[in-house]
């Protein structure tokens, strides 16, 4: 359809969201999340991913940048549940056990997303991109 539209009122957005729209997301925020740090020129992260030591499932992370092993997670209201809070504090134990760190994200982190950004370019090493 965008292909008949082409030139057409709105073709530029269209365009753009769909070679920003993937698969993998899970919920609108975490959408929103990866589209912010590809706007922001940032390296387009891995979604939902799983990762494992030898055969044994550790975790499935929302964002990954792999070659930095920088995990985001974004946390909704459903993960300040005591129970899923614990379980989330154990995870990222884990996670970081394995060399990776972790980084998590609230709604809050959208009010000052330029604080965002900056925070995941110095987790990158890209502090001055």
């Amino acid at each position: 359809m965008h292909r008949r539209l082409l030139g057409g009122r709105g073709s530029k957005v269209r365009r753009l969201a769909l070679d920003l729209a993937v698969d993998g997301s899970e919920s609108p925020k975490e959408s929103e999340l990866r589209v912010l740090l590809v706007m922001a020129g940032l390296p387009t992260p891995e979604c939902n991913i799983e990762i494992f030591h030898g055969h044994r499932f550790v975790a499935r992370v929302d964002l990954l940048y792999r070659d930095a092993r920088l995990v985001i997670e974004y946390d909704g209201d459903y993960h300040r549940d005591p129970r899923q809070w614990s379980r989330d504090q154990s995870r990222r134990a884990e996670l970081e056990s394995l060399g990776y760190r972790v980084t998590t994200v609230t709604a809050r982190d959208f009010d000052a997303p330029e604080v965002l950004l900056m925070r995941i370019r110095r987790l990158l090493g890209q502090a001055h991109a």
